[in-house]
C-alpha cells in the first residue's frame, strides 16, 4: 500500500474545458461551441512551450508566461484583439478551475484513510497554491514542476516526493490524468492510477499505468 497520494492537477483533478470555455466565450463574445476549440489549441500551445523549455537550455519557462503565451497564439492566429486587462484576467482563471464533480469528495476520502496527499503537477507553485486551497486541509502537500525547474515528463518532478518528503518512487500511488504524465511516472518506476476521463490512448505502450479507470473513482479500491 503507497504511503502518500500525489495528484496530478490540470487533468486529474480539475476540468480546464468546462472552466475556461465559458470565461473565453464571455471575454470574446462567441458562442460556446466556438470558444471550446479555441481552449483546446490554448492548452496545446500552453503545454507545448512548457515542455519546449525542458530541451531549449534557458531554464524552466514559468507555466505562467506558457499560459500566457498560448493565449496569445489563439488570439493572434483567429485575428482578435482584446485589452490586457481582460487577458490578464483570462490567465489568472487558471488559478480559479472547476473540479471534477467527484475530486474533492475522493480527496477527503484519501486523506481520511489515513493516507498523506501531494499535489505533483506543472504548474508554478504559486498557481497550484491557489487551486490547492479547492481541497482545503484534505491536500497537504503542493509539489510544483517550479522546484524541479523542469516540466513532466522529465524524471526531476518525479524526484520531488523523495526529495522534499522522503517517500520513495515505490511507496507513491500518482494519480495522472494524461497520457504524458502516465509515461513520466511509468518510466520513472512510479506506481500510477490513470484515470482516463477521455478514454484516451497511449503514445507508447512501453510505458503503461498500474491502473487506470475512467474517473477517481477507480483510485479508492486500490487502497
Amino acid at each position: 500500500m503507497p504511503k502518500l497520494v500525489t495528484f496530478d492537477v490540470y487533468m486529474a483533478l480539475l476540468d480546464i474545458q468546462g472552466s475556461l470555455t465559458p470565461a473565453l466565450a464571455d471575454a470574446l463574445n462567441v458562442p460556446k461551441d466556438q470558444a471550446g476549440p479555441m481552449v483546446q489549441l490554448w492548452r496545446a500551445k500552453q503545454m507545448e512551450r512548457a515542455a519546449a523549455s525542458n530541451s531549449l537550455g534557458h531554464g524552466r519557462t514559468s507555466f505562467r508566461d506558457a499560459t500566457r503565451m498560448g493565449l496569445d497564439y489563439v488570439l493572434g492566429r483567429n485575428e482578435i484583439t482584446l485589452a490586457e486587462d481582460q487577458r490578464h484576467q483570462l490567465v489568472m482563471a487558471w488559478d480559479i478551475l472547476n473540479p471534477w464533480p467527484e475530486a474533492i469528495g475522493i480527496v477527503r476520502e484519501i486523506k481520511a484513510r489515513g493516507y498523506m496527499t501531494a499535489i505533483l503537477s506543472n504548474g508554478d507553485q504559486d498557481m497550484l497554491d491557489a487551486v490547492a486551497a479547492i481541497f482545503g486541509d484534505d491536500m497537504e502537500h503542493v509539489l510544483s514542476s517550479e522546484t524541479a525547474g523542469k516540466y513532466k515528463p522529465h524524471p526531476a518532478v518525479y524526484e520531488l516526493p523523495t526529495q522534499i518528503l522522503g517517500i520513495e518512487a515505490k511507496d507513491v500511488l500518482h494519480v495522472a490524468g494524461a497520457p504524458g504524465d502516465v509515461l513520466g511516472a511509468a518510466a520513472f518506476g512510479m506506481p500510477c492510477y490513470w484515470s482516463n476521463r477521455f478514454s484516451d490512448i497511449l503514445v507508447d505502450p512501453a510505458y503503461p499505468p498500474n491502473f487506470e479507470g475512467a474517473d477517481l473513482n477507480g483510485v479508492l479500491p486500490l487502497l
